[in-house]
């Protein structure tokens, strides 16, 4: 009876632990990888956010046109 009972405690406890410890390893894993990589390498980050001297092309010939909407609808 007892040993069901510790049985049960250890499994909530362990269940307890191991949520705390994930949550705690991501928010601590990704917290530190973005600290050093803004620390060490900051155009990794802000670099990516910037658009310039782009080789993206817009397309032509994708408009919204009246007459084509009519005939496909």
């Amino acid at each position: 009876m007892l040993k069901k009972i510790l049985a049960k405690l250890v499994r909530v406890i362990q269940k307890i632990l191991i949520t705390v410890s994930l949550i705690l390893i991501y928010f601590l894993g990704f917290g530190l990888t973005l600290f050093f990589v803004a620390l060490f390498n900051r155009k990794l980050i802000y670099n990516n956010f910037k658009i310039k001297d782009s080789s993206w092309l817009d397309a032509e010939g994708y408009g919204p046109d009246l007459e084509e909407s009519l005939r496909q609808s």
